[in-house]
């Protein structure tokens, strides 16, 4: 009985030797993820002429689904939104807010070009047109600003 039993034992260590053959060879693949270097930004709007007064607003960041705002337009917000260092094409963000006694709404749009990231702003215009940049220097007050206060209807999107 003993030589039975040692001869099933041996039959099967050499039965399941077998299965742990080499693994299978793998090619790597390569990874589409890109790292961009970031920067935190503070958050800001304006609300231009024929615009009612903006309650709360959210905006989506350009490579995530993070959702920042929440505050009532008319100055700043240190929200830490996070902005590429550099500019780069096709940068489309979500932008959620509630004007003044209506309900809320959502439009998507491309970031404007900057050379250098700084605070986002927000524009907010007639007709429900909404409009994103980047100013590291100037205030929408400024005739610097990438667009200033004073601007009436909605500049064209860029791409």
């Amino acid at each position: 009985m003993m030589k039975t039993h040692h001869i099933l034992l041996l039959a099967a260590t050499v039965a399941l030797s077998a299965c742990a053959g080499k693994p299978p060879t793998t090619t790597p693949v390569p990874s589409t993820l890109v790292r961009l270097p970031m920067t935190p930004v503070a958050i800001g709007c304006a609300y231009h002429e024929g615009t009612s007064y903006i309650y709360s607003f959210y905006v989506q960041e350009p490579y995530s689904q993070l959702m920042l705002g929440g505050t009532s337009c008319g100055g700043i917000n240190a929200a830490g939104y996070i902005l590429p260092i550099q500019w780069q094409p096709g940068m489309k963000v979500k932008v959620r807010w509630k004007p003044n006694a209506r309900d809320w709404i959502e439009k998507t749009t491309t970031i404007r070009r900057y050379d250098e990231a700084g605070d986002l702003f927000v524009h907010f215009f007639a007709n429900d047109e909404v409009r994103v940049v980047s100013s590291a220097r100037y205030s929408p007050q400024s005739p610097m600003h990438p667009i200033p206060k004073s601007v009436t209807i909605a500049p064209p999107e860029e791409e």
